[in-house]
């Protein structure tokens, strides 16, 4: 049970529920239902909450799967917050002028995160098959990069984002100056390298539906 319309699925079965059913209890129809077990959208933070208190689990539990040991029983409290879902377009604006997210959409955060933290909407299959084109990643703009963390980098003179595993590299033999990388998990896609296309990273990927660092 890897995503949140798989977890909502278990549940309604568990119970031997109709969609239409359960969707009458939290004030949905049984299209949204599917849609949400079919992971084509996500519910809001209302419904998920509404299908917490309904199947007397906990936020947490629908959108990453953590458990209290043996079953899903309530955990203990977490924050639920909302942030910002950007594009690539808007994510270029935010990490070159640090301007507030522009963005009309939101999304919830659980947990403690940086008070800036955003979501990014990826594009293209260069992350393929780590990650899907579509899918929502959490950004801290606030946190510095580990070796292997996932980012977000600005190229330098331009807004154009690229979202990629960062790694360091040491010092350039010729310059003496430090370079690092930007790695596609799709082998079709180069390797981008500061010391050709100088680029700067604007935030570090900490949520999907796992926890990406802590």
């Amino acid at each position: 049970m890897n995503t949140l319309g798989q977890r909502i699925l278990k549940l309604r079965k568990d119970k031997k529920l109709a969609r239409d059913t359960l969707g009458a209890k939290i004030g949905v129809s049984k299209t949204s239902i599917k849609n949400w077990e079919d992971d084509e959208n996500p519910p809001k933070l209302e419904y998920l909450q509404a299908i917490a208190d309904y199947f007397d689990c906990s936020v947490e539990y629908l959108t990453h799967g953590a458990t209290d040991g043996d079953n899903f029983k309530k955990i203990q409290d977490k924050p639920v917050r909302r942030a910002p879902v950007l594009n690539f377009v808007q994510a270029g604006a935010f990490c070159e002028y640090h301007d507030d997210a522009i963005s009309d959409e939101s999304e919830p955060v659980i947990g403690d995160c940086g008070p800036n933290v955003y979501w990014i909407k990826l594009e293209g299959n260069s992350m393929e098959p780590d990650f899907e084109s579509g899918e929502l990643v959490l950004i801290d703009p606030d946190m510095q990069p580990n070796p292997a963390d996932y980012v977000i980098a600005l190229r330098k003179g331009e807004k154009a984002v690229t979202f990629k595993k960062w790694r360091p590299r040491g010092f350039d033999e010729a310059t003496g100056e430090e370079y690092s990388q930007l790695i596609p998990s799709n082998p079709d896609f180069p390797i981008i390298d500061s010391r050709f296309i100088p680029f700067s990273i604007c935030g570090v990927a900490v949520q999907r539906n796992q926890v990406l660092r802590k």
